[in-house]
């Protein structure tokens, strides 16, 4: 089974061009399921029924998974069997029966004026660490990029000239889009690329990426979490910020400042409009996207 669950995983990066995240997390939720099925005695895709599948689904219940896991371990059940149906290895998929449950959607947290001017106002080190970690959450605010597209930001892909930033509309989309970052974005990168992101690299092989970590090769998205979680300790705000907390911000400080919801739409890389209404707070935006009150101007 789990030769099938990698061609599947396969056809999604391949064909598909699904993300490398996307990925990675359907082979983990299938493998899962194929560990389950092994222990009932099941390794061939063509015995998994219903009732198997219903009992697997269970014992994701019985764990206390969180519902809107539950909801990503089905989507990833149905989508492989469907593709077995598709490729004639079984007639029928077993994963239909399965109702995801329902998820409280929670409005997402957004940063106060004050709670940002806090973050930034707090003292970073003048090394080299410390210029990158403050270009690091000046960009992630002015730009609202998500963990990915800010590990994996090439030096080819920043505008120091104009201020902007030119990446793929979407990993199905290669087209360009621009986003443009205000004047403190653009003065704590230009500080930190003036020198200290040399200095981090040392004598490493330079592959070309905007943030590196202390050993010279690029920061993880891991270190991108753990590094925002200690500034926004460091400021004192209560409450759990994550880099979904900032970019959330973003959009919605946008919105409030009066930037047209198709404009913010296109700078996220959204597809859909209805994505970003939850931070519609007005019920007035100008159409020009680059006549912003950008707070960190």
């Amino acid at each position: 089974m789990n030769q099938q669950i990698n061609e599947f995983v396969e056809h999604l990066n391949n064909v598909k061009k699904t993300s490398k995240n996307t990925c990675l997390s359907y082979k983990r939720d299938l493998e899962r399921m194929a560990s389950y099925m092994h222990e009932q005695g099941i390794d061939e895709v063509g015995d998994i029924t219903e009732d198997k599948i219903a009992d697997y689904a269970n014992s994701l219940k019985d764990e206390h998974f969180a519902p809107a896991s539950i909801t990503r371990h089905y989507t990833s059940m149905k989508a492989f069997f469907r593709y077995m149906v598709e490729n004639g290895n079984i007639e029928d998929n077993p994963a239909e029966i399965l109702k995801s449950p329902h998820v409280e959607k929670n409005p997402p947290r957004i940063l106060s004026t004050v709670e940002i001017e806090g973050l930034f106002a707090q003292k970073f080190s003048d090394d080299a660490k410390g210029k990158r970690d403050r270009a690091i959450l000046e960009l992630l605010y002015a730009t609202g990029l998500k963990a990915s597209e800010m590990v994996n930001l090439k030096l080819s892909d920043v505008d120091l000239g104009i201020g902007c930033l030119r990446l793929p509309r979407s990993s199905s989309d290669p087209r360009l889009r621009l986003i443009p970052y205000g004047r403190k974005a653009k003065t704590a990168l230009h500080d930190y690329l003036l020198d200290a992101r040399k200095e981090l690299l040392g004598n490493l092989k330079d592959e070309g990426y905007v943030f590196v970590n202390c050993n010279g090769t690029s920061i993880s998205r891991q270190g991108l979490w753990k590094l925002i979680k200690t500034y926004v300790r460091k400021a004192g705000v209560d409450s759990d910020i994550t880099l979904f907390t900032l970019r959330h911000s973003f959009a919605a400080h946008l919105v409030e400042n009066g930037a047209d919801i198709s404009s913010v739409q296109e700078l996220m890389g959204y597809a859909d409009s209805n994505t970003i209404s939850q931070y519609i707070s007005k019920d007035e935006q100008v159409n020009d996207p680059y006549e912003w009150a950008r707070i960190r101007n």
